[in-house]
Order: structure tokens, then sequence, then C-alpha cells
């Protein structure tokens, strides 16, 4: 595969996961409303809040990330057209900066899956069970998206990539 077929590639699977984000973040927000709409007993009531939130992060940072991923795919089109090894070039650099963040994302994102299993199970009662499952989801979201965001960049500074 080409450098400029793979960066497309990257770019539209991006979009894809956006676009997952967007629709996780609305189902838990939906979620929120219905158990604060439907919900009748203590432990539906105080899921609403830390769904709400955590839908809402997701689902923003979905938008944003859609949005700016547009942007990037355009300018990465003329900016290639326009001098492709500079191109390549510049993209290695640009992603060799980032490929050390990884494994503090994996090791924080696992952290939080522990802090909130910690809380579900350890903090008695309703409250401390709600804000567990809700750091559980954050971070299950959080894992799922830096795991494809790494292999895109590790396939993509391989020197195997013809430009």
């Amino acid at each position: 595969m080409t450098f400029i077929k793979h960066t497309e590639s990257w770019y539209k699977g991006e979009a894809f996961e956006f676009g997952m984000l967007i629709i996780f973040g609305t189902l838990l927000v939906i979620l929120a409303l219905y158990f604060w709409k439907f919900g009748h007993t203590s432990t539906s009531r105080v899921l609403v809040i830390p769904f709400l939130v955590v839908g809402l992060f997701w689902g923003i940072a979905g938008g944003f990330g859609t949005y700016r991923n547009s942007v990037r795919i355009e300018k990465m089109r003329v900016d290639y057209k326009q001098d492709p090894g500079a191109f390549v070039k510049s993209e290695k650099k640009r992603v060799e900066g980032f490929l050390g963040i990884y494994r503090p994302l994996l090791i924080g994102w696992t952290v939080l899956v522990l802090i909130g299993l910690s809380l579900f199970h350890f903090w008695g009662g309703n409250l401390g069970r709600a804000i567990g499952l809700a750091a559980i989801l954050f971070a299950v979201a959080g894992l799922m998206v830096d795991h494809t965001s790494e292999h895109n960049a590790r396939v993509y500074c391989s020197p195997r990539l013809k430009a």
C-alpha cells in the first residue's frame, strides 16, 4: 500500500471511530434521559448524571474529531499533490512525535478501569456503583480509540510503507 493510500485509509478509519463515539455518546445520553424519565428506583436515578457526563463527553469529542478530520483530509490531499516527498517526511515526523504517548495512555485507561471496578465493588451504595460503571465505560471507549490509533501510527511509520 502506498503512503498516501494508507493516509487516506487512516483518516477514513478515524472518521469511522469518531462516528462510533458520537453514537456511543448519544446512546449514553438517551439512556441517562430514559433513567431520568422512567427510573423509579434509586439505582436507576443515580445513573443519570454519570451516564450523561460520559455520553456528552464522548459525543462532543466524536463531533469535534469528525470536523477536524474532514479539514485534515482535504489539506492532506493538497499537500501531497504539491510535494509528495516533503509530505511523507513531515507526516512521518509528526506521527513519530506522538508514538510515545500510547504506553502512558494504555496505563491510564487501565488504571481508570481498575478504579471504576474498585468504586463499583467497594463503595457501598448506588452512587459508587454508578460512578464506577461510568468510569469503566469512559475508559473502555478510550482504550478502543487509542488501540486502533496506535496500530495505525505504527504502520504509518514503518519503513515498508512506500511514498
